[in-house]
């Protein structure tokens, strides 16, 4: 099904929508399917909406199947625009008054849907509500290993996570301009928040596949900086709230070039002496991630243009 402009009519049987958005991970959101298959949230109350954002391999014969085994499933399709678009097509299509979240290549557990809806329940001033993500792997990175994680919460991965359908509208839904799967979700949370507080619910568990580290996803990930930045004129603080920043240009470039870098070279540091060949790669990625800092991150910060996009666009109404 293509992109739709308009909503559904509304479906009081209804209550959740949860909404995967996908490119080319067919075999990682089957395994992610079966999961939401085995939740404990009465599924007669859930509808699963799939965003393909483009993808070059068919979803249609797998949606169909698991459609055939009772779950409650539709593919939305739309040309590449980023999971923030895909999101946003969700959205638009939901039914559910809450709209809960995960990504195609997680393993939410089997209470997941359950405890994020009973959470935001409990605390009807509560805007959204945030879970636990860590890795699948005893819940450790390796060294040559990268994955989103939150623990105690303030982190807004959008792959656990839950939100009332009208506040997501009221703010005009993700920002389509955050075209990479990075930051879009702090900022979503950042404009929600305006509205009312985002609660935790650590019962939640969503684990998460490490991915590989490797040089050219850390070249790819230069090219976040230039949202972390925006967010830095838009909000005042660099991701999170925690990071408070009065010239977020220096801020950024320092960090890009400096503190990431040290980062990769400290933990290589506590990897030497049970992976060295681990670490001495984790070494090499730091000295390229500084490099590429500097050619990349730098001018950018330093000399790009940024108040004409500091006013937050509404894509949803």
């Amino acid at each position: 099904m293509e992109a739709m402009e308009q909503s559904r009519p509304r479906d009081e049987t209804i209550e959740v929508s949860v909404i995967i958005p996908t490119r080319d991970r067919r075999r990682d959101l089957e395994r992610c399917l079966v999961a939401l298959a085995e939740q404990t949230y009465p599924l007669d109350r859930v509808e699963i909406l799939v965003c393909d954002d483009g993808s070059r391999e068919p979803l249609e014969g797998l949606i169909d199947d698991f459609r055939a085994r009772g779950l409650p499933i539709e593919q939305l399709r739309q040309a590449p625009a980023g999971p923030a678009a895909a999101r946003n097509l969700g959205i638009r299509y939901a039914r559910g008054a809450i709209v809960a979240m995960t990504d195609s290549d997680t393993l939410p557990q089997r209470d997941w849907l359950a405890r994020l809806v009973e959470k935001l329940a409990t605390h009807p001033t509560a805007v959204g509500v945030e879970g636990q993500v860590y890795a699948d792997n005893e819940g450790i990175y390796d060294p040559l290993g990268e994955g989103p994680t939150n623990r105690s919460g303030g982190v807004y991965l959008t792959c656990n996570c839950a939100y009332r359908r009208s506040v997501l509208l009221a703010i005009g839904g993700f920002d389509q301009s955050f075209p990479y799967p990075a930051y879009e979700d702090v900022d979503l949370a950042a404009s929600a928040q305006a509205w009312g507080p985002i609660v935790w619910q650590p019962e939640a568990v969503v684990l998460h596949p490490q991915r590989p580290l490797t040089w050219r996803n850390v070249l790819q990930k230069l090219r976040h900086w230039e949202y972390v930045l925006l967010m830095g004129f838009r909000y005042g603080y660099l991701g999170w709230p925690r990071y408070p920043v009065r010239h977020p240009r220096g801020r950024v470039a320092l960090l890009a070039v400096v503190a990431l870098p040290l980062a990769k070279w400290k933990t290589a540091l506590g990897w030497l002496a049970r992976r060295p060949g681990a670490a001495l790669t984790l070494c090499g990625l730091g000295v390229l991630e500084c490099l590429g800092a500097l050619v990349i991150v730098v001018p950018r910060a330093l000399f790009g243009r940024f108040e004409d996009r500091i006013p937050r666009k509404r894509y949803l109404s």
